[in-house]
């Protein structure tokens, strides 16, 4: 049974900040912008290179001062803060996340003294048993604690180095301009909002998440919302969304249905009082039961796709255990490219991930069904033989497999794998309690699905999506997918697939859901709903094209959705500053017609991902971590996998370590890396 509450845990103490004042003579002064996450692992990054040089090496060490800058508390951030609500959670399991190297990955990055994954630090701190499952969904403030008890001991031992002084400051750059403005060699100068300037020789960005302004779509429905006394809530990290001021009894219209909304949900919910009550016997999708407190809004959701993310599967591990693609391999990748050169997605390499796709589906359904197959060993023989067929198109593909499934089963149905992700395509609902009713039937399969694990074809098969998404994460920071594909294919139409399907809550939280909706507290609105203003009745109004129902009206209108992570929309002082100083541009990117327009991204190098001005040339000392590398790389992580791939999971880490070995290089200089003669 899910807990709701929480044992009171001790505050998280700062790491002191000695020594302080300003640098001395000969320090070389690296200033990182940015505690959360990415800036605890390249402070870690940093330790382990520190740690690998030479004793004599150490002893003769210029002085290095690392300065630390976050308004937020440094280690979690905003986003992990160890004081939110116990009721948050993570939709990872606990086995997957670390800002350290752990198992696998220390064959290619070495550990530091102190790095420990979050599995290994919750079993330190007793929070689990030793020998318990790690395929849990922790708090997201249990998370945090681990990130602050990271930052605090990566500190402590860099303080503990010879020649190495940390000073952690609790205030925002605001800006950062060169020392010299005619040498983009020289050293910068960091502006706080505090008032106070800090020079460094190095700066590494590792800001995270920042605000954002708005489209022009939601600047025009908040200046309609100010004009008219209603409320408008635009995206935010869910820890600033004040869910106390909806009022109880009220229609709240929220539009997005990722996980966002299952933070409002249970807060406006369960934090108000509400309790679910869980009977383990009942069929999954149908185990919890909701107990109004009174004090709820009624929360109106809606998303494009007409569904919430689909829960996350009960088989162990990040990828479910079992998942083996056989189409997308690095010999079928290496051809492709020996044949047409740069990767197009669509033409190369979908094929592949659909084939493996629908390979693992029926694979499952033929171990876990094999009644529905009157030859189920000749059947999987005879469609492992089309899909090596690389000769056919996905829609003959689909017209020959539909063919060959009718023969062998034809009470099976077919897979039509682009369709997981808008499961009401084409389907109209005669009135808004029949659309209710599917809708709940949906869930409770979700549920139930999720439930059975490896037993699911359907998850199965979306595990082997999201398997092949790590590769194309791979496969696209390296640049081996041509850019126009990757904005055309890979952003425009198989990221909102493949988010809605791999990217989803644990499993707890669709059943909530659907107790949530048996109680009347929450309702769904249909796939592309109409969200709009009403200035005659001054009211926010939503409507969905496939339901017949009269449009719900509302005060409220919340976007639940995290700030748009487009530098050229940043709302943050410190990255307007850049563009606008000319020490960082866009990354300037080719869509499919050949039209240049503007990346997500900072224009940046390869690897250490230095910043790039607006004159083209790569500053020597300004580095980049995280969400702002989006033009080069693709999809956030909220984390590197423990035990993971350099070049794929565990690319955060990846690219702290180039970070830190670039710094530490530049910093301690090449003599000191190599013990002297005699």
């Amino acid at each position: 049974m899910p807990e709701h509450e929480v044992a009171e845990q001790p505050a998280v103490a700062e790491p002191a900040a000695r020594p302080e004042g300003r640098a001395g003579p000969g320090e070389h002064v690296v200033a990182v912008v940015g505690a959360g996450p990415r800036g605890t692992s390249f402070l870690e990054r940093l330790l382990a290179h520190l740690e690998e040089l030479p004793a004599d090496g150490r002893a003769r060490a210029p002085w290095l001062r690392v300065v630390v800058i976050d308004s937020a508390v440094h280690g979690p951030g905003r986003v992990w803060d160890p004081e939110q609500s116990p009721l948050h959670l993570m939709n990872t399991p606990a086995s997957y996340p670390t800002v350290a190297p752990v198992g696998r990955t220390c064959e290619q990055l070495a550990p530091s003294s102190i790095s420990l994954s979050f599995s290994q630090w919750r079993r330190r701190r007793g929070l689990v048993d030793e020998d318990a499952p790690d395929t849990d969904f922790p708090r997201r403030a249990d998370y945090g604690r681990y990130l602050a008890d990271v930052h605090r001991q990566t500190v402590e031992a860099l303080q503990d180095r010879p020649g190495v002084a940390v000073e952690s400051i609790r205030a925002a750059a605001v800006a950062v301009e060169r020392e010299d403005p005619d040498d983009a060699a020289s050293a910068s100068l960091l502006t706080l909002d505090d008032g106070t300037t800090r020079r460094a020789d190095a700066v590494v960005l590792a800001v995270g998440h920042v605000p954002a302004r708005l489209n022009d779509a939601g600047a025009r429905t908040a200046s309609a919302a100010e004009e008219l006394g209603l409320r408008h809530v635009a995206p935010a990290v869910p820890t600033d969304v004040d869910v106390e001021a909806f009022p109880a009894g009220e229609t709240v219209l929220i539009r997005g249905m990722g996980l966002n909304f299952f933070d409002l949900m249970i807060r406006a919910t369960v934090g108000r009082g509400g309790r679910f009550r869980w009977d383990p016997q009942a069929e999954a999708g149908r185990r919890c039961a909701y107990v109004p407190a009174g004090r709820e809004p009624l929360l109106v959701a809606g998303s494009r796709r007409g569904a919430p993310y689909r829960a996350k599967t009960d088989a162990p591990g990040f990828v479910p255990a079992g998942i083996r693609l056989v189409h997308l391999t690095d010999a079928a990748i290496e051809e492709a490219e020996r044949r047409h050169g740069t990767l197009d997605f669509a033409a190369h390499l979908w094929p592949l991930i659909a084939r493996d796709v629908l390979a693992t589906y029926y694979r499952t359904l033929v171990e876990v069904a094999g009644e529905l197959f009157d030859d189920p060993a000749g059947f999987v023989e005879a469609f492992d033989a089309l899909l090596r067929r690389d000769d056919l198109g996905e829609q003959v593909l689909a017209s020959r497999g539909q063919a060959l499934l009718h023969v062998h089963a034809p009470d099976a149905i077919w897979l039509d794998v682009r369709s997981l992700g808008r499961p009401f395509d084409g389907v109209t609902f005669a009135s808004a309690a029949q659309h209710r009713e599917h809708m709940l039937a949906y869930l409770e399969d979700d549920a139930a699905s999720s439930a059975a694990g490896a037993a699911s074809p359907v998850k199965m098969a979306i595990g082997a999506m999201h398997a092949a998404r790590m590769r194309l994460k791979a496969l696209i920071s390296e640049g081996r997918v041509a850019e126009a594909s990757r904005i055309e294919d890979v952003e425009g139409w198989f990221e909102p697939l493949i988010e809605g399907l791999a990217s989803g809550p644990p499993m707890q939280r669709i059943e909530e859901l659907a107790a949530l909706m048996r109680a009347g507290v929450v309702d769904i609105l249909g796939p592309d709903p109409l969200l709009d203003v009403d200035r005659g009745a001054g009211c926010f109004t939503a409507e969905s094209p496939w339901v017949e129902a009269e449009p719900m009206t509302a005060r409220w209108l919340v976007e639940a959705m995290m700030p748009a992570n487009r530098v050229r929309l940043s709302d943050s002082p410190l990255v307007r500053s850049l563009l606008a100083s000319g020490l960082a541009r866009s990354q300037e990117v080719v869509d499919v017609a050949g039209a240049p327009r503007a990346g997500k991204g900072f224009a940046v190098t390869a690897a250490p991902h230095r910043l790039v001005d607006a004159s083209g040339a790569a500053s020597p000392s300004i580095y980049v971590l995280g969400l702002q590398l989006s033009s080069v790389q693709w999809g956030t992580a909220i984390a590197a996998e423990a035990g993971g791939d350099p070049q794929a999971g565990a690319r955060t880490l990846a690219d702290a370590d180039a970070a830190a070995g670039s710094v530490v290089q530049t910093a301690l200089g090449a003599a000191v890396l190599e013990a002297p003669a005699g």
